[in-house]
């Protein structure tokens, strides 16, 4: 038998999940703040900041790496803090501690899944795509929430600075809020006691560690992102886009949308809730089967399956490369006053001005009907899936590239042939 000394040392390490949490949480705001200094929210210049971060800046891959990681290990060992008070009943004996953890545990993934659209990759901007997926599908709301969430009708500057408000200056001050509430609520002693200090120190040596063997990954720009391309979602996050596989059209936001918001509500309120026992295992138990099994399911699908396996290794051997080529700047050409697009001499096609003119403008400038205000067309080109072919299949069926309405089919409208005209046109527009 294990001596009782011997237990209660035992189980107050077992009580350290939360320096661990309070630990990561200042790597995140630390690092945060000194990634900070150097991102600008731009679609044409945030990848060029971020490579800059990682290629020039003293120790910058670290520090991203660092902020990287972090944000996926502070969920798992937030997760655990959670269900490690569950299993103390903390929910009824300390109902201040559970709520805070629970509302942290939301405002976490909140931060993570805004943080992850930053660095302006591939895969952030095929994340930005999920996320305007989920938010378009939503019941009642959905076009509005995905017009709130662009900041518009299409991604553009706007959508990234969005992200970048809510990832440093909103979800921060909530988090700062509840954390302060908790401090004020609880005893020195409790919160920054030497096992806690211990164990935070302790990983925060493997997080570091970590990160100097393994860089935060970075893709190819947007501009670069060839069809090949496989985007990935950070580690947090997997269960989701392998969940989402399984779910039907528009119940997939119901899914990644609703349901967790609907879960976490219940979690917040299980203090005064009946059968809180029953409730609280269900959930917390129903949520760490699906994580790790969907998880799990990602990475071994990616495994067995040679094309994707091969091309995930091929995009790694070119991140490594990309890693030891020098820094090169992004080129800014100021100019006295706007140039017009250099496809205004060339006279559109009588089609496009016909069905695209109104919406998009007679020289692919964007145009306003109303409160509605339509996206320009010059440089489509260079974001992905818009070739002359994949703007053929765009003017087919808009919802196939996430496009909604007012966008919509022109398949009884235009032959293959007067759309090519179109999508040929269209791909020479430049700023």
């Amino acid at each position: 038998m294990i001596p009782a000394e011997e237990k209660s040392g035992i189980h107050a390490w077992l009580q350290t999940t939360g320096g661990i949490v309070g630990v990561l949480l200042l790597v995140q705001i630390l690092t945060g703040v000194l990634l900070a200094f150097y991102y600008v929210p731009s679609v044409d210049h945030a990848y060029t900041t971020v490579s800059y971060v990682e290629k020039v800046v003293s120790s910058g891959s670290w520090i991203r790496s660092l902020h990287h990681y972090g944000s996926q290990w502070l969920t798992v060992f937030l997760f655990i803090h959670v269900i490690r008070l569950f299993l103390t009943r903390a929910y009824s004996s300390n109902k201040t501690q559970w709520v805070v953890s629970i509302v942290l545990l939301g405002l976490v993934l909140a931060a993570g899944g805004t943080g992850y659209s930053l660095p302006w990759d591939a895969r952030a901007f095929f994340s930005t795509r999920v996320a305007e997926g989920l938010m378009a599908g939503l019941p009642f709301v959905g076009g509005m929430a995905r017009l709130w969430l662009l900041g518009g009708s299409d991604i553009s500057t706007v959508t990234l600075s969005r992200f970048f408000a809510f990832h440093v200056l909103v979800i921060p001050a909530f988090i700062g809020t509840a954390i302060a509430w908790r401090v004020f609520r609880s005893s020195i002693a409790e919160l920054f006691g030497p096992r806690p200090a211990i164990a935070g120190g302790l990983v925060f040596l493997a997080l570091a560690l970590w990160c100097l063997k393994y860089p935060a990954p970075l893709g190819p720009s947007i501009a670069e992102a060839t069809a090949e391309y496989l985007p990935r979602p950070g580690g947090q996050f997997l269960w989701l886009y392998q969940s989402l596989k399984y779910i039907p059209g528009g119940l997939g936001s119901i899914a990644g949308v609703v349901l967790p918001g609907i879960i976490l509500s219940l979690l917040v309120l299980l203090p005064w809730l009946k059968r809180q026992r029953l409730i609280g295992a269900s959930i917390l138990g129903a949520g760490l089967v699906l994580v790790v099994l969907m998880t799990s399911v990602s990475y071994l699908s990616d495994r067995r399956d040679q094309h994707t396996s091969r091309q995930l290794s091929r995009q790694a051997a070119q991140e490594e490369v990309w890693r030891r080529e020098p820094f090169k700047p992004a080129t800014i050409t100021l100019a006295a006053a706007p140039a017009a697009p250099e496809s205004a001499a060339a006279e559109p096609p009588g089609l496009y001005i016909k069905f695209c003119a109104n919406c998009h403008g007679r020289n692919g400038a964007g145009a306003r009907q109303g409160r509605l205000a339509f996206p320009p067309l010059l440089d489509v080109s260079a974001k992905p899936r818009r070739t002359v072919e994949d703007i053929v299949a765009l003017l087919k069926d808009p919802a196939a590239y996430g496009l909604e309405r007012p966008m919509r089919s022109f398949s009884e409208n235009l032959s293959d042939e007067q759309m090519r005209e179109i999508a040929h046109w269209v791909v020479k527009l430049k700023r």
